[in-house]
């Protein structure tokens, strides 16, 4: 998978909400995040995390990924994504 394929997929599964807001999918860069911005609530990102491990069968390991400010953030979701990919 690629940074392309990751970032259109959760464009994908957040465009209903991005719709609500009036939230363009150009105006989601890599410092928009997606639980301080009130797009998603915690409930939402952890269904958001759990459908993305679906589709690209992965485990992320959740207690890692808290100690980096930025995994709620658009840009260090799929930087989490791409390092549960590598291993």
């Amino acid at each position: 998978m690629n940074r392309t394929e990751i970032s259109d997929f959760i464009l994908e599964l957040i465009s209903e909400k991005l719709t609500v807001f009036n939230i363009s999918r150009g105006e989601v860069n890599d410092d928009f995040d997606l639980v301080k911005s009130g797009l998603l609530d915690s409930m939402s990102f952890i269904d958001l995390m759990a459908e993305i491990e679906e589709r690209f069968k992965l485990e992320i390991d959740y207690e890692k990924a808290a100690e980096n400010d930025d995994f709620t953030a658009f840009g260090g979701l799929i930087q989490l994504i791409m390092d549960a990919e590598n291993g």
